[in-house]
């Protein structure tokens, strides 16, 4: 029996928009998660955020404090909907900004079917297909009533 991945995920906003990863689906629609990946051993979490957003979107980020956690349970690839082995991922996001003179582009090591990163508009996220909805919820609700649990997204 494998436990769970930690996984940390970049919150970032400017201007009222959201910076996601993008993610084409083999029916050409676009799928949006945030930057982020799994913590590996030994690395603090705010290290393994630093790298994979230096490997997602190509820029450095400063790392604020924690902004919700979700998990992710699905035997399903995010993407295409393929069956994969099971998945669990308990993330922690964090609120980031970019660090000065950073913007994101093209990563050292993206995501497989990553095809770049969108400012999505916060007021408008349900446009989008944003994994986990939960969070894309979460975005457009009120700040002072968020909760810092968005419960498990299952696949």
């Amino acid at each position: 029996m494998r436990s769970p991945r930690l996984g940390v995920k970049a919150l970032i906003v400017r201007d009222g928009h959201v910076l996601m990863n993008c993610y084409i689906d083999p029916d050409g629609s676009h799928v949006f998660a945030l930057p982020g990946g799994g913590q590996e051993h030994g690395e603090d979490q705010v290290a393994a955020m630093i790298r994979e957003c230096r490997e997602e979107i190509g820029a450095l980020v400063e790392v604020h404090q924690v902004a919700c956690l979700f998990e992710t349970m699905t035997e399903n690839r995010m993407v295409d909907g393929a069956p994969i082995p099971p998945f669990h991922q308990v993330n922690v996001a964090y609120w980031c900004g970019l660090a000065e003179g950073e913007e994101p582009g093209e990563g050292t090591a993206p995501d497989p079917g990553q095809a770049g990163t969108a400012w999505l508009p916060l007021d408008r996220l349900g446009e989008h297909t944003v994994h986990p909805p939960e969070l894309a919820r979460w975005l457009e609700s009120d700040p002072s009533s968020r909760p810092i649990s968005l419960g498990v997204s299952k696949g």
